[in-house]
């Protein structure tokens, strides 16, 4: 292999470090919002070196409503991915055990589900679960979710299924296993990455998730992106909360995903090279 020369080394690091800056910076600045008074807030210009402050913490976190936000974020969120597995996973092993058109098109039809944009689902669920009682609900957002959440994990797992080989399961079929048995007792454990990637992926949709949420939610089962706008009042808005708020919906994301980065890497590129 050619070394590269050293203008093409330099060059490449600077691209690098320019682009780790441009994604950090926001974050960053988000922090420093969170922990200024609200007087170092509005300075103009910006302060970057100011006395820190936890108070608009501290005020987050005995603001009952933002509080039952986070509960609801937590329930709606694990609970749309429990669900969403329970479907998905039985639907993909269909999938790898179909041939030809039909195979094609089920998925053809899978990812369009995922593709359409969310606005032209809202009003007909809107208009259904306020007939069916639904709305400011738990279980109304964790089923409206199952239509991004199941199409994104079945198309996860498909690579990574197909490069588990065949014989594996031919064999145990000729040893006289069921299909669930082969699936529950083969098939998952080898799929244990592709299943913790494509969960953590369809938490964080669950979690960020901000046009359903605001829709389809009155005061009861507000989830944390919807609290934030609460920030946002007619006397002024509140960008010390804001950024608060924000860091903390981003910190279980964050300490969530490098907790597991490992399965995140493998179950990503699960089934790139099939051997």
């Amino acid at each position: 292999m050619t070394r590269r020369s050293l203008p093409i080394t330099i060059t490449l690091y600077i691209i690098g470090i320019s682009t780790g800056i441009v994604i950090i910076a926001p974050l960053l600045w988000l922090v420093m919002l969170s922990l200024k008074t609200p007087l170092d807030a509005f300075a103009l210009p910006p302060l970057f070196i100011f006395e820190p402050t936890g108070q608009n913490y501290q005020q987050i976190l005995a603001d009952p409503v933002f509080v039952r936000a986070i509960g609801n974020s937590l329930i709606i969120s694990t609970g749309s991915v429990l669900a969403s597995l329970l479907l998905a996973v039985p639907a993909a092993f269909g999938l790898t055990n179909l041939k030809g058109r039909i195979r094609r098109n089920l998925m053809l039809w899978i990812l369009l589900l995922r593709m359409v944009p969310g606005m032209v689902y809202l009003i007909p669920y809107f208009v259904i679960y306020n007939q069916l009682d639904l709305l400011d609900t738990h279980i109304g957002l964790i089923i409206v979710y199952l239509i991004f959440n199941v199409p994104l994990i079945i198309w996860m797992l498909l690579p990574a299924w197909n490069a588990i080989p065949r014989e594996l399961e031919e064999s145990a079929f000729i040893d006289g296993a069921s299909p669930l048995q082969v699936l529950l007792k083969i098939d998952l454990p080898l799929l244990r990455s592709g299943i913790i990637a494509s969960a953590i992926l369809a938490f964080i949709f669950s979690w960020n998730e901000f046009l359903f949420a605001l829709i389809l939610t009155r005061r009861e089962t507000i989830t944390l992106p919807v609290a934030i706008v609460n920030f946002m009042a007619y006397e002024g808005t509140e960008w010390g909360k804001i950024g608060a708020a924000s860091v903390l919906i981003m910190a279980p994301v964050i300490v969530f995903g490098f907790a597991i980065r490992r399965y995140m890497v493998s179950g990503l590129t699960a089934g790139a090279v099939k051997g």
